[in-house]
């Protein structure tokens, strides 16, 4: 079940009307939300909730242990390890075959080794992985108390607006809040809840669809001679910004849902495409996934605290596992090692290179310096996506060798030539920019309790049902495409 379903909605009608009606009964909460996540995760494939509920148990098994017994270490050795096995079996074990067949046809073997055709992948799986080793790993360091009920500890795993592709959660950010004594009963800031909700579908339903419906065409056949001679750096644009507003609006949407049954949840983005590095791009970029390769992979292979050598090391193991979590390609190995090269190159640029100096210049100066980063950072981005699109390498290669080799006469053609397109874009981008400070004060006076005008507040409430009804009335009409990030 996804997002964009009316099953979806009707189902998250349903359980907040008996949420309402629970009056704050913890067990009937607890249960009542475990029902509804487990409807929602297999309403299309039921053959999966064991997998799901197998995580649950070792995971809080593992953390019962390792609280109780003698020997943590061991505990969280076997639940780390239960995860990663499960997810290695699920998401690599087509991409190893592959890779042996493929070795084998080279070296002139001859070999019947192929990977299924039927394979699939449970949706979610990275997610609900790294919830599980986040927490154990954290009840190994104490920083967080293990979870004796398994019912709690199951919910905030499972809970189905953040399970399928996040906001990765910290025990404190959602576990601790389920307890008898801390667990909400009544929904907190249902404006901005409603208002995330809009935003969200409509960068989905509108923009990210739009975009898809202009550009997977071409992707689709960016090595066909149908396309040849295609400049194709209009439409790895296009995808970078659909990209964006499809995991964006999913965070949007889940964020809300949060705050519809009493939860607030960490951001994931913050406007990432106006970052002026790629250190920086990772700041605003999908955050919650950034911390949880910070805190749990870069950081424990020593970070910068052993020599910029090692620095530079650590940042390219961490992107390129961190690609390879992304996806059963080695395309994906190749997005993170760009990435792990373009970090590599800013910290240099600004620790040793003429960065450091042109950084700390002000005026005009740091203006330009800021501009100029800003540009180059979107286009190494955008590189990259690339080979985070086209799984097959050399589909990505050529993608690559259209942005400099292409017909002068078809530099704007098929879909990155719709003019509608571009003005919705350009639209939302001018009503962003312009909105931007004033949804900053309205959060805060939600947050403050100060809307206490009905002309004010009705005027908000009337803006985000008209956003809903023009994102029914925009989206295209048909098929929708999947959100990007469930196939992870």
């Amino acid at each position: 079940m996804t997002f964009t379903e009316g099953n979806f909605w009707c189902l998250t009608a349903v359980t907040f009307f008996f949420w309402r009606l629970c009056r704050g009964n913890h067990r009937l909460t607890v249960a009542l939300f475990l029902s509804a996540s487990l409807v929602f995760y297999g309403f299309h494939h039921w053959r999966l909730v064991p997998l799901l509920l197998a995580y649950c148990v070792v995971d809080w098994a593992a953390a019962c242990g390792m609280a109780r017994g003698r020997r943590p270490r061991l505990y969280l050795t076997l639940g780390v390890t239960f995860n990663l096995a499960l997810l290695a079996y699920w998401k690599y074990t087509p991409l190893l075959l592959r890779t042996l067949a493929d070795g084998c046809r080279w070296l002139g073997l001859s070999t019947a080794m192929e990977a299924p055709q039927d394979w699939s992948i449970p949706f979610g799986i990275s997610f609900y992985a790294f919830t599980g080793i986040a927490y154990l790993v954290d009840v190994y360091r104490r920083t967080t108390p293990y979870e004796p009920n398994f019912f709690r500890y199951a919910l905030s795993a499972i809970f189905f607006p953040h399970l399928v592709a996040g906001p990765i959660l910290r025990p404190d950010e959602f576990l601790t809040r389920l307890r008898p004594d801390t667990m909400p009963d009544r929904p907190e800031a249902p404006l901005e809840a409603v208002s995330l909700m809009a935003r969200g579908l409509f960068k989905k339903l509108v923009l990210a669809d739009r975009i898809a419906l202009a550009v997977d065409p071409f992707f689709a056949h960016v090595a066909d001679p149908t396309t040849a001679g295609v400049w194709s750096l209009p439409y790895v644009v296009l995808y970078a910004w659909q990209i964006y507003f499809d995991f964006s609006g999913y965070t949007d949407i889940a964020r809300g849902l949060g705050l519809l049954f009493g939860y607030r949840w960490p951001d994931n983005f913050n406007a990432p495409y106006l970052a002026a590095s790629v250190q920086e791009f990772w700041r605003r970029w999908h955050m919650t996934l950034s911390r949880f390769l910070r805190d749990y992979l870069y950081i424990p292979l020593g970070g910068n605290r052993r020599g910029h050598g090692r620095t530079y090391l650590n940042l390219m193991l961490t992107m390129l596992l961190g690609g390879l979590w992304h996806g059963a390609s080695w395309s994906f190995v190749l997005w993170g090692g760009l990435h792990g090269v373009f970090l590599t190159i800013n910290h240099w640029w600004g620790e040793h290179g003429p960065g450091k100096r042109l950084r700390n210049s002000t005026g005009i100066g740091q203006m330009i310096y800021r501009l100029t980063g800003v540009a180059t950072t979107f286009l190494c981005v955008c590189l990259a996506w690339c080979f985070f699109r086209l799984t097959i390498l050399t589909d990505a290669l050529t993608c690559v060798a259209k942005w400099f080799v292409f017909d002068a006469d078809k530099m704007l053609v098929g879909g990155a030539a719709d003019a509608s397109l571009w003005v919705l874009l350009g639209s939302y981008a001018l009503a962003a920019a312009l909105a931007g400070p004033w949804a900053g004060r309205l959060a805060a006076a939600v947050a403050a309790s100060q809307l206490r005008s009905a002309l004010v507040r009705g005027s908000a409430w009337g803006f985000n049902v008209g956003l809903v009804l023009l994102t029914l009335l925009l989206a295209p009409v048909g098929q929708r495409p999947p959100f990007i990030y469930f196939q992870f």
